[in-house]
C-alpha cells in the first residue's frame, strides 16, 4: 500500500515538473536592424558596408556582386519573425538594396543572456566575443 502511495505521489511530481518547461527565444542568421538598414547607401564601398551590417550571411558561389542577411527569430511562443536583406554591388559600390519581411520591427533581446561586460561599453561600441569594446556600426570611418 506504501509502495502505492509513494508511486502515486512520484508520479504527480514527475508530471508537474514536465509543465514547468522554460523555452527561450531562438535567432539565428544576421541581426538586421532598422538603423542598420537605414545607414546603408548606394555608392558605399563593400568595406563601409561589412562595419555596418557585418559579414553577410549567405555569399552567392557564382556571382560576388549578391551578398545576402537574413534573420530569423522564433520566439518562445513560436512566433517566427523573418527578414532579408539583399544587397547588389557594382564593382567594389553598392548599387542596390533589397529587402523583404518586417524590416521595421525591432528584435526583442533577452538582456539576462547579456554578458556582464555589456554594460562597459560606450556609445558606438559593441562588445566582442571576448569582452572587448570594439566600434560598432554607428561609428562607420568615412574615409573608407
Amino acid at each position: 500500500m506504501q509502495n502505492t502511495l509513494k508511486l502515486i505521489v512520484f508520479s504527480l511530481l514527475i508530471s508537474l515538473l514536465a509543465a514547468c518547461v522554460y523555452k527561450r527565444d531562438l535567432p539565428q542568421g544576421n541581426l538586421i536592424t532598422p538603423g542598420m538598414v537605414s545607414q546603408l547607401q548606394p555608392g558605399m564601398s563593400r568595406q563601409q558596408v561589412v562595419q555596418i551590417m557585418g559579414s553577410p550571411l549567405l555569399y552567392n558561389a557564382f556571382d560576388d556582386s549578391l551578398w545576402n542577411y537574413v534573420y530569423r527569430l522564433k520566439d518562445a511562443d513560436d512566433n517566427i519573425t523573418e527578414k532579408q536583406v539583399s544587397l547588389v554591388f557594382n564593382g567594389n559600390q553598392l548599387a542596390n538594396i533589397q529587402t523583404s519581411g518586417d524590416i521595421d520591427a525591432n528584435p526583442r533581446v533577452q538582456q539576462e543572456d547579456a554578458p556582464a561586460s555589456a554594460a562597459a561599453a560606450g556609445p558606438g561600441e559593441v562588445i566582442s566575443p571576448l569582452g572587448q569594446p570594439t566600434p560598432g556600426p554607428d561609428s562607420v570611418d568615412p574615409t573608407l
